[in-house]
């Protein structure tokens, strides 16, 4: 695909990128990307839904430009949470309050244009990840069907078919998939985040969401977080069928029927973001609670083994974590520290370690996610909650470490609750290619 080329980044691609930025010849225009944070406070005392921010994102500099056409209407109260297909044409919105995803097409400029808003089956959904082919949507919600605030229960991962219109490349939700009588598959208590493996052939890493995938050639896993407080086994592992995206438990995941209780791997005293390396082949959750991160190597059986040097210490309450496009580095929004943990994933195990500059402060107040844009994938960024603002950094490609973009933070929305980036038109996505 156009937005999805594997590429090695070498010193040739840092020097060439280097030359690049040296010259007004080169044929890149000078918006790499583009931004976009959900801001979950009302815009006005008669509209209660929340606002999507839209940023042009500079080439050479990383700095924030505001769309004209920032401040639209997400669809619904209180968006939680956004995710991107890999094409970069779509992106879908969870609004927590009205229990709906809405997507938005993605404009050559940037711009999001609302197309379909679709219900959850259970309420409250929290998370999403969609398949790395683009083909599946999974959202995790709170409470299933008789259950609400006034009567709490267990929580369930909604799989929503998705389907790629050929000419615009706009990708929009198709009728969610049946489990037996339901229209969704049950988890444990207060599901918090979801992320979904890449399409992997363990023999040849460069399949990685290929569409030479089969069941029997290639394994794709789902893992989820659960916030239950009479278990600190609140990682559930499940495999995903590729052919039609259902989700069957694995290793020693289990969820009791009727009642909701659910056991699986080590996720820490109260597990806040989860997320996987481009190949997939290891894992990484925060504990915002016990501040540190906790890590597992994926095997081809998809069962968590645990990285035996972790878990891994971070600043207060790391609530939400990104990894790089080449899957070298770690990345935590402190929300207390109001800082952002920068870390090297060793390629042989896994383990965690900070760079030299260790922790650097988001420039702004309550960070809550963080994202690196997918183009050059050293521009990284915050949505810093409690100030209304988005935080901006530069990794250095070859040591993961964190110096503050030229005029950050930039003014949002209020509240600010994630963000996520697209590659402009004419960037290719970086991908880890080993």
């Amino acid at each position: 695909m156009k937005f999805n080329q594997i590429s090695r980044f070498g010193a040739a691609s840092v020097l060439s990128l280097a030359a690049c930025l040296g010259l007004t010849a080169c044929s890149r225009d000078y918006t790499v990307g583009f931004l976009y944070v959900t801001s979950s406070k009302a815009s006005t005392t008669t509209n209660q839904n929340g606002v999507l921010n839209e940023f042009g994102i500079d080439y050479q500099t990383g700095s924030l430009i505001r769309l004209a056409s920032s401040g639209q209407d997400t669809g619904g109260r209180n968006p939680v949470a956004l995710a991107i297909t890999s094409n970069q044409k779509t992106v879908f919105v969870v609004n927590k309050d009205d229990s709906n995803i809405v997507n938005f097409a993605i404009g050559t400029d940037g711009k999001l244009y609302a197309q379909k808003t679709v219900t959850v089956s259970g309420s409250f959904p929290t998370a999403l990840a969609i398949s790395g082919d683009s083909k599946f949507l999974y959202v995790t919600f709170t409470y299933q069907p008789g259950y609400t605030t006034a009567n709490p229960g267990p929580g369930g991962v909604e799989v929503f078919p998705l389907s790629t219109d050929s000419s615009t490349g706009t990708v929009s939700l198709g009728t969610p998939l049946s489990n037996g009588g339901l229209n969704y598959f049950p988890l444990g208590f207060n599901p918090a985040g979801i992320s979904v493996t890449s399409n992997v052939n363990n023999n040849t890493p460069s399949s990685i969401n290929g569409t030479d995938c089969t069941d029997s050639s290639c394994s794709s896993y789902v893992y989820v977080i659960d916030q239950d407080g009479n278990t600190t086994n609140n990682l559930l592992a499940f495999r995903r069928t590729l052919s039609n995206g259902v989700i069957t438990a694995i290793g020693q995941t289990t969820i009791a029927p009727g009642t909701g209780t659910s056991t699986g791997y080590n996720s820490g005293v109260l597990a806040s973001g989860i997320a996987a390396v481009p190949l997939g082949n290891r894992l990484y959750i925060t504990d915002k609670s016990a501040n540190q991160i906790i890590g597992y190597t994926i095997p081809s059986s998809g069962i968590p083994q645990a990285i035996l040097t972790g878990p891994f210490a971070t600043q207060s309450q790391p609530v939400g974590l990104t990894i790089d496009p080449r899957g070298q580095f770690l990345y935590t929004a402190n929300y207390n520290s109001n800082t952002v943990g920068a870390y090297a994933i060793a390629s042989n195990t896994g383990a965690l370690s900070s760079t030299s500059t260790g922790a650097q402060s988001t420039g702004g107040v309550g960070p809550t996610c963080v994202t690196i844009e997918n183009a050059l994938g050293i521009y990284l960024y915050t949505s810093n909650f409690l100030d209304n603002t988005v935080g901006g950094l530069q990794l250095k490609p070859a040591t993961g470490e964190l110096v503050k973009i030229r005029n950050t933070p930039f003014p949002a929305s209020s509240g600010p609750s994630c963000a996520a980036a697209v590659a402009n038109g004419t960037h290719s996505t970086q991908l880890v290619t080993q």
